[in-house]
């Protein structure tokens, strides 16, 4: 909801009602980002530019994987990794 800055997700944080914000009941707007054509953008770009940088750190044994789908339950895990790296 673009005036309130509310923001939903139909997998994990959904509406009340499809489509329409839960506290003014105005229609929610989809980000021109989270389409599927830009999805399929980012994740051709993910394949071609990020994906090698697995194998490269893999090889160097200085890959971490975290497992998740919700940023703010992962994000406590990585910073606390990258704190015991960094501040030693």
């Amino acid at each position: 909801h673009p005036a309130s800055g509310r923001i939903y997700s139909y997998s994990y944080k959904p509406p009340k009602i499809r489509g329409l914000d839960d506290e003014t009941g105005e229609p929610l707007l989809q980000r021109d980002d989270d389409k599927p054509e830009k999805v399929r953008t980012r994740l051709q770009a993910y394949d071609e530019v990020t994906a090698p940088l697995v194998d490269f750190y893999g090889t160097r044994g200085v890959l971490e994987t975290f497992q998740g789908t919700k940023s703010d339950l992962i994000y406590p895990e990585v910073k606390q990794w990258l704190e015991e790296r960094t501040n030693n």
